[in-house]
């Protein structure tokens, strides 16, 4: 859906406010599962919100579109990011907190 513009797809979405989703993400971790350590980001994108998350979360990624994975493991070299499907997908690992935001 996005291969021809994913390299601009920051870029277009430059106006969300990724900081404040992030900022409200860790109050609902601290206030639900305190003891949190692993994210999976259904959806992921190019990434950001695990850019963000990581320095305090092990935050993996899936997202349908490969350019998007691509993307997405270059800002955040510490986790996994693979090409999926979040309709049907299995991964041979479990996470404290799995997320979809959009």
């Amino acid at each position: 859906m996005f291969t021809s513009t994913a390299d601009l797809y920051d870029a277009i979405y430059a106006f969300k406010d990724y900081g404040d989703e992030v900022s409200k993400i860790r109050q609902i971790l601290a206030r639900e599962h305190p003891s949190a350590q692993t994210i999976l980001d259904v959806g992921c994108g190019t990434g950001e919100h695990a850019r963000l998350l990581s320095p305090d979360f092990c935050v993996d990624g899936i997202d349908l579109e490969p350019k998007f994975i691509e993307i997405a493991q270059a800002k955040n070299p510490a986790g996994t990011f693979i090409v999926g499907d979040m309709r049907g997908f299995q991964l041979n690992k479990r996470y404290d907190v799995v997320q979809c935001l959009f």
